[in-house]
Order: structure tokens, then sequence, then C-alpha cells
């Protein structure tokens, strides 16, 4: 599993720690609500498995913030498909990241299907906006993810990548770094109510087609919640100082 780099995950830190204290507002085409395409599991970057133990898999998960299996609501997209899509989340305890799932959606008016897509996730502090750590893989969705279609993404066994949530209050943000197809505007869905946890009704945006490209939490005149699934292990006992020891390298 790759965790952010140095520079990547500095620069969304810094990103997050420059956004204005109120809330910026966004008009959004309003696309329709979508078809529930094929559920999908990230092919998650392994560099790290096998060198780092995590929990065992006979451990009982426990999810500690759910909206994905809610109702979806209605669609965010851009035609920028470098664009940052993110929310934050009160969770309701923490541990070690081993499930995470999210959705990734073809919009309407994109020119075709979206074949293959990278994805690069990351997790910070809410209140502090210090890295917690990331991952990012790769989707194949075979014949293709149609117009106007969304998938369910998982990415499960990620204890190995040690993306420790100390805190209920968490950030976590998630961008297409490469794909393939004819795709031209991606993006995710909202979902309501949250189940497990809760969440402030703005989402994070930096996209350069909203909000004039400035990076911030919008107001999008009703609860944005973008579909995320937070499961966790407790960290194992005996390896929390060396977890940290791992993660204080990435960021040196």
């Amino acid at each position: 599993m790759k965790i952010a780099t140095k520079a990547a995950a500095s620069f969304a830190a810094a990103a997050l720690l420059a956004l204005p204290l109120t809330v910026a507002h966004a008009q959004l085409s309003s696309d329709p609500l979508p078809t529930r395409g094929p559920d999908a599991t990230l092919a998650v970057d392994n560099q790290l498995v096998g060198k780092v133990q995590g929990k065992s898999a006979t451990n009982v998960l426990t999810t500690i913030y759910d909206n994905i299996n809610a109702t979806p609501l209605f669609t965010v997209s851009s035609t920028d498909l470098a664009s940052t899509w993110g929310d934050q989340l009160l969770t309701t305890g923490v541990g070690l990241l081993s499930t995470h799932i999210f959705t990734l959606y073809n919009s309407s008016t994109s020119a075709g299907p979206l074949l293959t897509a990278t994805i690069s996730i990351n997790f910070f502090d809410g209140v502090t906006s210090a890295p917690l750590g990331g991952y990012s893989g790769t989707v194949n969705f075979g014949a293709g993810l149609p117009v106007n279609n969304y998938s369910v993404i998982t990415a499960s066994g990620l204890d190995p990548a040690l993306i420790n949530l100390t805190t209920t209050n968490i950030i976590v943000t998630q961008k297409v770094t490469a794909k393939t197809g004819t795709a031209s505007r991606l993006g995710i869905v909202t979902f309501g109510p949250v189940l497990t946890g809760s969440s402030p009704g703005t989402m994070y945006i930096s996209s350069a087609t909203i909000g004039g490209g400035v990076p911030g939490f919008y107001n999008l005149g009703q609860p944005a919640d973008p579909g995320y699934l937070v499961a966790v292990n407790p960290p194992p006992v005996g390896t929390l100082s060396k977890s940290w020891g791992a993660l204080k390298k990435l960021y040196h």
C-alpha cells in the first residue's frame, strides 16, 4: 500500500490549513440521480504488505462512520479530472483503518465509459489538518463504468498501511490520479442520512471548475456528504509506537 508521499501530504495539509473560516457557497448544475453501476474492489498498492504486521483478519471490525448504506441524494462532478473531493467525518471511535468504502461517479454529460481509475485517498486530523496517512490503488471496471453510473468501491485489508485514526474528527479526501477510457467528467455521489457518526452539511472541493478553483468546504444548498464507510481495528498491541514511528518517517 502506498502511503502518501511527504510532498503530497504536506501540500494537501497546507491547503486544508489555508481554508477560510467561513464556508464558501457554490451553485452546481444538477445531474439526474445516477444509476448504481457495478460495485468494485480497489487493488491497493501493496508496497507495505508483509513488512508490518497489522491486526489479525479474524478480528471483527468496528464501523466508526457510515452513510454509504443510506440513500443516494445527488452528484457532484467536474470536467477537471484532477479534482479533489472530500468530507469532514465525526466518527464514533478511533483505531487502525482496515476497510474504507467510497464512490466514483461517471457523469451523465461525460464523453464515454470509465475503464480504469487510479485513486489516491488521504486522511487528516479535522482540527489541526495534520496528515494521518493515506493509500492509493487502481480499480478496473472491465467493460467500463457507463455514463450516468456510479460505483461503490471497497478498499479492504488496509491495516498494513498503518493509517492510525487517533481522533474522532477526521477529514478524508479522494482524487483520481490516472484513468483510461473516454470518460471526461467525474465526481462523487452524496448520501444521507449519516447512519453511524455525523458530518457537517458541507463537503470539501478542490476543482478548477468550482468556486473559481479555490479549495474549501462548500455549502451546496443542501447537506452534502460524499458516500463513505470507515471501519477500524484497534491498533495491534505492542506495535503502536512502531506504527507512529513509521508514519513520522514519511513526513520528515
